[in-house]
């Protein structure tokens, strides 16, 4: 009896390394197509009022909800005043955005993080969202890249490229300034300064 439960554990093991598998190659997919999309105008970029606390608590619903291991923890942090604030965005584009930089901070520290969403204003009273981990972060090579212009064209390498690439030129078209650093105690942060 205990060889047929050792063989089916095996069985579940190998199926949950298939599913996941499977989720990759169609996020990697549906990344694909939506760059491909991007590149060659071939989707509309249609703008309309969204609140935008509304869709960070969307994201990060759908991210929990597809999460298979308890090792991430989430803060959603919306300055009070701007609970209510609408922005003349594309909600579609930046619903990716946000979900890739989720996203991204889960396949790059797979032992878990702490991963922080924020909206507020900083001290020039700008508009910010945020999205940080304490995690493994990034060389500063590859942080020196990301902020590149240029990056959004750039044929990708290695582990990152294709989530971020989304990510600047979902910024680039609603004309947002976006930045990438190393968190102060460590991980990775990606800023960007909404304009509505």
């Amino acid at each position: 009896m205990i060889m047929g439960e050792s063989k089916d554990y095996e069985v579940r093991k190998r199926a949950e390394i298939i599913e996941k598998q499977g989720i990759r190659c169609r996020t990697l997919v549906e990344n694909l197509n939506f760059l491909n999309k991007l590149d060659y105008g071939s989707v509309k970029f249609e703008k309309k009022n969204i609140q935008i606390s509304t869709l960070l608590r969307k994201c990060v619903t759908q991210i929990l909800n597809a999460l298979e291991e308890d090792v991430f923890s989430f803060e959603l942090d919306i300055d009070e005043s701007l609970q209510k604030e609408c922005f003349l965005i594309n909600e579609d584009f930046t619903e990716r955005a946000i979900i890739n930089l989720l996203n991204n901070s889960i396949k790059h520290n797979p032992k878990g993080c702490n991963i922080q969403i924020k909206l507020y204003k900083n001290e020039k009273n700008a508009i910010v969202l945020s999205v940080e981990d304490n995690g493994a972060g990034v060389s500063r090579e590859l942080l020196k890249k990301l902020n590149k212009k240029s990056y959004e064209t750039e044929r990708s390498e290695g582990n990152h490229g294709l989530g971020l690439k989304i990510v600047k030129q979902v910024a680039s078209r609603h004309k947002w300034k976006i930045s990438f650093h190393e968190g102060e105690m460590g991980g990775f942060v990606c800023e960007m300064i909404l304009k509505n």
